[in-house]
């Protein structure tokens, strides 16, 4: 079989393990993606099966589309909620404030790499020496962001939120180009406005021309769903 799969991976497990389930329940051998989601996100992910592994580079630079939940006053490890809260701010901004800083995070701009991320430092991902409590400096990166918008609409984000932490919380939707960490923009945007915050919730929404509305679950996804490209 040969062609592309639009899943819907839920939050709580890794791109991996989605992966891995797709490939055991459909039997299949080559099976590849067009970018990981971390696992607290949920939303699209797309598995390139076959010969189809083949178009990764024609097909991984296409926009993406994310809504997020970010958690105003508090901060953690993972920039989420997996890790317990370890920092606290009683600045919680306005929505006045937070529409006058939004254009400053649209373009080209340097985020930092999350701690807990896939990213190699010295031979060895981020993630396991942030587990073993490892101080070292992540890394930075340019990354370009198309569109950051406050959203009033918490309908849909509301069906896969975490537990309210009590404090503040603002809902965005971001457009942005791959190798873009939500949790760092999450971060970044708070540092700007004074305190802190991490992405409680993060739905991918679209890659390039796949949409959210036309992925199907583990549970229902078939080999009719393959996608010829």
């Amino acid at each position: 079989m040969d062609g592309v799969l639009n899943i819907c991976k839920p939050k709580g497990i890794s791109s991996f393990k989605a992966l891995a389930i797709v490939k055991r329940r459909l039997g299949l051998k080559k099976v590849g993606h067009l970018g990981t989601l971390d696992p607290a996100a949920c939303g699209v992910l797309i598995l390139l099966v076959g010969k189809a592994c083949k178009l990764n580079q024609q097909l991984s630079g296409g926009r993406k589309i994310y809504r997020f939940v970010a958690t105003m006053g508090v901060e953690s490890p993972s920039l989420d909620s997996e890790t317990e809260i370890t920092a606290t701010s009683d600045v919680i901004p306005t929505r006045e404030q937070i529409e006058e800083i939004l254009p400053s995070m649209i373009g080209e701009i340097e985020i930092e790499v999350p701690r807990f991320s896939a990213v190699h430092i010295n031979g060895e991902r981020a993630y396991n020496l942030a587990r073993k409590g490892v101080d070292f400096i992540p890394p930075k990166k340019v990354v370009k962001i198309d569109r950051f918008e406050l959203l009033d609409d918490t309908e849909y984000l509301n069906l896969h939120r975490t537990k309210p932490l009590g404090v503040h919380e603002f809902y965005f939707e971001v457009e942005c180009q791959t190798g873009t960490y939500i949790r760092s923009l999450a971060k970044l945007l708070a540092q700007k406005l004074g305190t802190l915050a991490i992405a409680s919730t993060i739905i991918r929404t679209r890659v390039g021309n796949f949409d959210i509305k036309d992925a199907k679950t583990l549970e229902d996804v078939t080999a009719k769903d393959l996608i010829i490209t």
